[in-house]
């Protein structure tokens, strides 16, 4: 007996095809199934957009006009909403209070900037290391003496107040400007208790000039052979006395 024949319905996937490239197209048209994963931000995504921020955050910064929502109408916007200034009054303010502030005012600033370290904010120095500025002889004697310790500085034993001292003090006319010079001086010459005239920059301004060619910092034999009543060329002139009225002419007769 002859095996049972099975029609080709019964064998559909066995069944042949005349173009394999039809199976093959079926399946590419196949899609893949969905999955979830998870991807880093790329590093110069995130740099890129904090620079932008950051530059963003700063332009808004500067010219938020007060957020003010006059600032981009026609008619009434005006450069002030974002770019303000002083008043008059907070303007004069300023410059009365720059007018006001004396030499010594300012010079306390510069003593606290490059001297307080050595000289102390007392004025008294580091007994052994460091000459005291109150009560001493060189600060309140001759102007142009203490002009040219703070010019070309001081090297060598001094003896200040009856004590010896033998240490170097740095030369200040690169450092310090003429008006510097003289506000510091003025300062360390009417605190603690010191009593001399102040220095005007015009004065430190000639002894630089008088001095430039020294290369090298004063001994204590040469600030004292300078008189002690030295004074400077280029302070203020004293006001000339009022001239004295002309007696009234008597009247005709």
């Amino acid at each position: 007996m002859s095996a049972p024949e099975h029609s080709t319905h019964d064998r559909a996937d066995y069944r042949e095809t005349n173009d394999i490239t039809e199976v093959h197209a079926a399946i590419k048209r196949e899609h893949a199934e969905p999955s979830s994963e998870n991807m880093p931000v790329p590093v110069w995504l995130l740099i890129i957009s904090a620079v932008a921020i950051g530059l963003a955050s700063t332009y808004l910064g500067l010219f938020h006009g007060g957020f003010s929502g006059e600032v981009f109408n026609e008619r009434d916007s005006s450069p002030k909403l974002i770019f303000s200034e002083p008043t008059k009054a907070a303007a004069g303010a300023t410059e009365v209070a720059a007018k006001e502030e004396s030499l010594a005012d300012q010079g306390k600033k510069v003593f606290a900037a490059n001297c307080v370290a050595c000289h102390q904010a007392t004025g008294l120095g580091v007994p052994g290391a460091f000459p005291p500025l109150a009560g001493s002889e060189f600060v309140m004697g001759s102007p142009k003496r203490l002009s040219m310790i703070l010019l070309k500085g001081l090297q060598g034993p001094v003896e200040v107040k009856g004590a010896k001292f033998n240490g170097a003090m740095p030369a200040w006319e690169k450092a310090l400007t003429d008006k510097k010079i003289a506000a510091v001086l003025s300062y360390v010459r009417q605190e603690w208790g010191n009593k001399a005239p102040e220095v005007l920059p015009e004065q430190i301004e000639a002894a630089r000039k008088e001095f430039s060619a020294r290369s090298e910092s004063w001994s204590a034999a040469d600030i004292l052979a300078v008189p002690a009543d030295a004074a400077l060329p280029g302070g203020a002139a004293a006001a000339p006395a009022p001239a004295a009225a002309a007696p009234a002419a008597a009247p005709a007769k």
